[in-house]
């Protein structure tokens, strides 16, 4: 019998265990309170394991305290509904927006920002969620610690328009923000795989609906040295990365998995992301996690729809192992608790290897 971090481990190396792992992030929390009967809105580590355990998850993300967007403590809130963190990033939590505020203020990309990203510094108490569900997760499942890539923290930071003036009127400026936001990631990356996560779950979203946020020469002229050398720089130490981008990122994806990753998540099937595609060109190399539409069929009553669906994502994708079945986005608010649980229980009946 393989555990669920034992499962995640055969699929990053492209190898049978006794059934595909199953993985999602949970971003609906009543799923804490009605099965785990807590209320987790501090995104605390242990609570997200217990979670996991319970729902029968082979592995499971908790959020590093720098996370961009964290709802903090509500000790640490501006006002009844908005924060501020260490880098000036003000938010607005909103009743649908957990486990994150959303982004209120873009910040201007000047000698300022610059400034505060310099003296930015990784300490203990930044992962100490992380270490806590290393420990209640022992060797039962894996745990995905989150970081963010240096495009997906700036794009949230500075907002798409502060950011594309900034490549245009003074790039060089943007270039020094971009080393310092990917010291400090880097940093923070290292003290995860200290806490001996399975994982650095990167979060590093690149696309929209039908095109990548920006143009992808300016993703590989500005962007994606620092990332090739984040990722090089934590397998160096031993550590794992499974890169998250939600959106369109198929002129990526050779590239990113040229780059060394882990695994990729999340294939967003509504932004046409096509498996089949991406296992014949990168399945060989990088673990593939996704891709079940979840804001169209895992919203749905009719459950045939999503047992359909996850046996077309493993006859696609899982023959080799090299699979971890997950939805394209998350188990987010508007999905049913019983509809999570079916397609939890489905995929470990469906992914058995005969």
């Amino acid at each position: 019998m393989y555990t669920g971090k034992e499962r995640i481990l055969s699929a990053f190396a492209h190898e049978r265990a006794d059934r595909l792992p199953v993985f999602d992030v949970i971003n609906k929390p009543d799923m804490y309170t009605d099965l785990l009967h807590v209320d987790n809105y501090e995104s605390k580590g242990r609570p997200c394991v217990q979670l996991a355990k319970l729902l029968g998850m082979d592995a499971v993300t908790v959020h590093s305290k720098p996370y961009t967007c964290l709802i903090p403590p509500k000790s640490e809130f501006d006002s009844p509904n908005t924060f501020t963190d260490r880098f000036g990033i003000m938010s607005k939590v909103l009743p649908t927006s957990w486990p994150l505020g959303m982004a209120e203020n873009p910040i201007e990309a000047d000698e300022d920002f610059l400034e505060v990203l310099r003296n930015a510094r990784v300490t203990d108490d930044d992962v100490r969620e992380v270490r806590e569900a290393v420990l209640e997760a022992g060797d039962e499942i894996a745990v995905f610690g989150s970081a963010r890539g240096v495009f997906g923290f700036l794009f949230i930071a500075l907002g798409l328009e502060n950011m594309s003036i900034a490549l245009y009127d003074d790039p060089d400026l943007l270039m020094e923000i971009i080393e310092e936001a990917s010291r400090f990631w880097t940093e923070l990356g290292l003290k995860l795989i200290g806490t001996g996560c399975t994982a650095i779950y990167l979060a590093n979203d690149m696309g929209m609906n039908n095109s990548t946020l920006i143009a992808p020469s300016m993703l590989r002229e500005f962007f994606f040295p620092s990332l090739k050398k984040q990722i090089a720089t934590w397998k160096e130490a031993g550590g794992r990365v499974l890169l998250h981008s939600c959106g369109y990122i198929d002129p990526l994806l050779e590239e990113l998995a040229d780059m060394g990753i882990d695994a990729l998540n999340n294939l967003q099937a509504k932004a046409g992301m096509d498996l089949a595609s991406a296992k014949a060109r990168i399945g060989d190399r990088v673990a593939l996690v996704g891709n079940v539409d979840a804001t169209g069929i895992m919203c749905q009553s009719d459950k045939t729809l999503i047992r359909n669906a996850i046996a077309d994502v493993i006859r696609i994708a899982g023959g080799d192992g090299g699979l971890i079945i997950a939805t394209d986005h998350s188990f987010h608010e508007g999905i049913p608790t019983e509809n999570v649980t079916y397609f939890i229980d489905t995929a470990k009946e469906l992914g058995v290897f005969r």
